[in-house]
């Protein structure tokens, strides 16, 4: 049995009142209220069987982890054509705008317009397209 107030496993308790409420607690709490019985109670335990059968436990695998869309990801029929990053670099500097100020427009963060510049990435299917309207350039193509 649990203390009722601390939350202690007790062998014995004290049945207490505390603020109006009648309450079971270990010997270190029971000094918080007033004493209902004059001695503590024995809590009398079931006794706990150690042969649990095996048949009663079920396993349960795991969940698979969540499938995640990664940056670098294209679609099986999309490739990015050759030195892209190039052509949009190229681009870019022809339009006057820095990579912060076509992130902005793109809405993605700078670091992504660097990393594809420098073609450490490839834009996903959705970046592609927008970089597409926005600037005007093939960035992507059909692969048969």
């Amino acid at each position: 049995m649990n203390c009722e107030l601390c939350g202690k496993v007790m062998d014995r308790y004290h049945e207490v009142i505390i603020d109006g409420v009648t309450m079971k607690v270990c010997h270190d709490c029971a000094k918080y209220g007033k004493e209902v019985t004059k001695r503590p109670v024995t809590v009398q335990r079931e006794p706990v069987s150690r042969n649990i059968p095996r048949q009663n436990f079920v396993h349960v695998p795991p969940p698979p982890p969540p499938r995640r869309k990664t940056v670098n990801s294209t679609e099986d029929s999309d490739e990015p054509i050759i030195d892209f990053g190039k052509l949009i670099k190229k681009r870019r500097e022809e339009m006057g705008l820095s990579q912060e100020e076509l992130a902005n427009k793109l809405q993605e963060k700078k670091n992504l317009v660097a990393k594809i510049e420098r073609e450490e990435i490839k834009p996903d299917k959705h970046t592609a397209r927008k970089i597409e309207k926005i600037m005007g350039v093939k960035v992507i193509e059909k692969v048969q």
